[in-house]
């Protein structure tokens, strides 16, 4: 390997880890599970709901937003569903589809169930975000979204107190067991 090459092959490997380091070291105090609560969502079957209808106050909340088409939230969904199995109620689970709106793809319905059965979740009670929906749900963070890309799947964990303790930008490996660690953390704190 000469040594042009070994240069290259270091810069390409600091930038391909820079978005994970910069996901870990971002912000996740400050914000509070109220900041949320008033965005109107869509049920599945339309119905214009506030977001806070889903929170059930004293317990942490998980909030991640997905989409059918999106390939790293396919990943993510086996382990969100395990999550949900084996926390049952002890948490607040929102699971958010992320459409209706430019740049998002079409979901047709048959593709959301599709998505929802590999998973093992097509029981879930999902609710449906907008552009704008999802524009205040995420806040400052629009910043970290290159143009033209819709940033999912997206992850916030709030603790039972309703503090931001965690937020994930899209999902990789060790993904899902580091998530899970957090979320047994945030429900053991009290």
């Amino acid at each position: 390997m000469t040594m042009r090459t070994a240069v290259l092959a270091i810069a390409l490997t600091a930038f391909s880890i820079a978005p994970a380091v910069a996901q870990e070291t971002a912000p996740t105090t400050g914000r509070s599970i109220s900041t949320i609560a008033q965005v109107m969502v869509k049920t599945r079957d339309g119905k214009a709901i506030p977001l806070g209808s889903r929170i059930k106050p004293g317990k942490p909340t998980l909030v991640s937003i997905w989409a059918s088409w999106c390939p790293p939230c396919i990943a993510e969904a086996p382990y969100l569903n395990k999550m949900r199995q084996e926390f049952g109620s002890g948490y607040n689970f929102l699971y958010i589809n992320r459409s209706e709106g430019n740049p998002d793809r079409t979901q047709p319905p048959a593709a959301i169930a599709q998505f929802l059965q590999r998973a093992g979740m097509s029981d879930i009670d999902y609710v449906v975000a907008d552009v704008d929906a999802y524009r205040q749900i995420i806040g400052k963070d629009i910043k970290d979204i290159p143009d033209g890309k819709v940033g999912i799947p997206r992850v916030y964990l709030f603790d039972a107190k309703g503090r931001q303790v965690h937020t994930a930008y899209g999902f990789g490996d060790g993904g899902g067991s580091e998530l899970e660690a957090r979320v047994k953390r945030a429900m053991a704190a009290k």
